[in-house]
């Protein structure tokens, strides 16, 4: 409890109290905030040592692995700032700023990591899963905005927060959490501690699109997990029938993990096809409202006549409509497009580059619960989010 509560008072104070002290904020951001994180770091280190479970020869296996896959995240960040272009990190590389930057960062990835392993490998002996999973939504939670999370809604803003943000950290703390179940802080740390020194003390960074980092920052995590679990598996063959029974449910939630946040991409749109919920009777009897239409980009060259296209217009953000007519005008090509069901062309013929994807298939009826719940509570203050 005193650890929960000291992860729970650092929060506060640095979220909340800290802020609003009327000193120096260079002292309150790279003072007392490391004090803080050091000083429950200290208290950590002081209490009985809580085993991870892999055996001792095995430990420092998986703190090398840890690291590759440290390594191999920054080489990924580094590829994809190849397609995205780099730019100046935003921090000080003085003696001074290098030697303060790793004072922050490394206190406070002390303090947490040891505090994960503490807290995992104590309550893992009655339930492991349940110890990984709190562990991880109570360290990304102290990791990001309260008003922030309150604030998420349907929008392209929550989307890219969630996807820049949320999702990496929840990947990243997964990983770690993971990682101090088998082998301890130091695997951990290991990890964490590559990916860390890159952002603090690179002075060249990748400019990541939001699609980069939801990429980058859930895919990597998960190929390590795949990979910590293989080899502890492959290793532990010999195991009681009590520790196998462990590993076969925690690699049922790595396999429900990886299928959630596969489902998550394909969701927001990282995949070539994306659903989109049909959300009026515009488009009947092609596609009515409840049913989910798969939309899948494509060159707006190829679009003829007869398609059913998504795209964005001034009063809805996503409009499903038939392309009935194409226009060139002044270089520029338009889409004429009708819904089915209206009498009329729409207003406004579509810009090219408005066009979001075509038609390929379609869901009936999936997506009831989804309009019913748009109607009860959604609709009553914010304009719907997709029109057909």
């Amino acid at each position: 409890m005193v650890i929960v509560l000291g992860l729970v008072a650092i929060y506060v104070a640095t979220s909340y109290l800290l802020p609003r002290l009327p000193i120096d904020g260079g002292l309150k951001s790279y003072v007392i905030r490391p004090a803080m994180w050091a000083a429950l770091a200290f208290f950590v280190l002081r209490l009985p040592r809580q085993q991870p479970l892999a055996r001792r020869n095995q430990r420092s296996t998986l703190c090398y692995l840890a690291l590759l896959v440290g390594v191999f995240h920054v080489a990924v960040l580094l590829i994809t700032g190849l397609f995205s272009g780099f730019g100046t990190s935003p921090y000080s590389f003085t003696p001074t700023g290098i030697l303060t930057n790793i004072v922050f960062a490394g206190s406070m990835l002390a303090g947490i990591e040891l505090s994960r392993a503490w807290l995992i490998n104590h309550f893992s002996r009655r339930h492991a899963v349940a110890a990984i999973v709190g562990a991880t939504l109570l360290f990304t939670l102290i990791n990001l905005s309260a008003g922030r999370l309150l604030g998420l809604g349907a929008n392209i803003e929550s989307v890219r927060y969630l996807g820049n943000t949320v999702f990496p950290l929840l990947a990243a703390n997964l990983l770690a959490s993971y990682l101090a179940y088998l082998a301890g802080w130091r695997a951990a740390i290991a990890y964490r501690g590559v990916v860390e020194a890159f952002w603090w003390l690179c002075p060249v960074l990748p400019n990541l699109s939001w699609v980069f980092t939801t990429l980058a920052g859930t895919a990597v995590p998960i190929i390590g997990m795949i990979l910590v679990n293989s080899f502890y598996t492959g290793e532990s063959v010999a195991a009681p029938p009590k520790v196998r029974q462990q590993e076969g449910s925690l690699g049922g939630w790595l396999a429900t993990g990886i299928v959630a946040v596969l489902i998550i991409w394909f969701a927001v749109g990282l995949f070539p096809l994306q659903p989109v919920l049909v959300g009026s009777g515009s488009m009947r009897p092609a596609l009515d409202v409840g049913d989910v239409a798969i939309i899948a980009r494509k060159s707006p060259a190829r679009i003829q006549p007869g398609d059913v296209i998504q795209f964005r217009s001034v009063e809805q953000p996503a409009v499903l409509h038939r392309v009935v007519d194409i226009e060139e005008t002044g270089g520029r090509t338009y889409f004429v497009t009708k819904g089915d069901a209206n009498e009329n062309p729409d207003r406004e013929p579509v810009l090219a580059d408005n066009v979001v994807g075509v038609h390929v298939y379609t869901v009936r009826d999936v997506g009831w619960i989804s309009v019913a719940f748009k109607e009860m509570f959604i609709n009553r203050s914010v304009p719907p989010v997709e029109e057909s």
